[in-house]
């Protein structure tokens, strides 16, 4: 049983061998980060097979800080990642890896197919958040990868309604649907959007909701300056906080409508009580 692990071991150096010489793309796991001769390295590794990706060959915007460029490359562990090997370490059990010349090889030949209103898969790789002066934290959106091109989606254009946690919904290494709605392939720039693929639920609202009316929601969103609750996908309301009582991402609440703009494509309310808690 040992020899036959060994062996089937052994069979993945030809791939290794073959991505050297034929610039070949292969996808294997990224499990960990090492800093190797001052420079931190990704870890992509196949059974008792490790490869490092350098920084400089991780495909990530390398900052002056270093603590900023740590944190990119750690946003990509625990994802499949595309490279090509550019080194090899027999010797040690151990290759290089290149995810950036994979990423410019996949997209070199991606960017000719490429249409406003295509529907294509994305692999979400990074969260982008950023930091405001009272200390709050926003997510503002994040990067994807399609065919070797990354490429940044709005938190707006996730859904008609408000998102405020981009990982309650998607997480890094989530492979989901997008359209492409922009493209400029002279700046190598696309245009992304999630909620273009669906209906936009906000034409019909004022039929179906009032104002003065109370209908039922779910709290989603928990701010500073409000609740956010949704009354269907795509649609929520405003409200002041509660005076008594704290809400929790979950809670069933029933809200009094006292502003409704679909134009604008917002409700504003007024949360009467809770109807469920979580």
């Amino acid at each position: 049983m040992l020899s036959e692990k060994i062996e089937f071991l052994e069979d993945l150096w030809p791939q290794i061998y073959s991505s050297r010489q034929n610039k070949t793309i292969l996808s294997w796991p990224c499990t960990g980060i090492e800093e190797v001769n001052k420079t931190f390295c990704l870890v992509i590794s196949k059974e008792r097979l490790k490869g490092l990706i350098p920084l400089e060959e991780s495909g990530i915007n390398v900052s002056h800080d270093e603590k900023i460029s740590r944190r990119r490359l750690m946003s990509l562990v625990g994802q499949e990642l595309s490279f090509m090997v550019i080194g090899i370490d027999k010797k040690n059990n151990l290759f290089i890896g290149s995810r950036s010349r994979a990423m410019e090889r996949l997209s070199s030949a991606a960017w000719d197919k490429l249409e406003s209103g295509q529907t294509k898969a994305a692999i979400a790789r990074r969260i982008i958040r950023r930091s405001k002066p009272d200390g709050t934290v926003n997510d503002i959106g994040l990067y994807v990868e399609i065919d070797g091109i990354e490429a940044f989606l709005p938190v707006q254009e996730l859904s008609y309604g408000w998102v405020g946690d981009i990982s309650s919904q998607i997480q890094p290494g989530d492979v989901f649907d997008v359209k492409i709605t922009g493209v400029d392939k002279e700046k190598q720039r696309l245009d992304l959007s999630v909620k273009s693929l669906y209906p936009d639920p906000w034409p019909g609202c004022a039929d179906r909701y009032a104002k003065n009316a109370i209908y039922v929601g779910t709290v989603t969103g928990i701010a500073e300056y409000g609740i956010f609750a949704d009354f269907e996908p795509g649609v929520n309301t405003l409200c002041k906080h509660p005076k008594s009582g704290k809400l929790n991402k979950g809670d069933k609440v029933a809200v009094l409508i006292t502003r409704i703009t679909p134009e604008d494509k917002k409700i504003n309310g007024v949360i009467t009580r809770v109807v469920r808690r979580k």
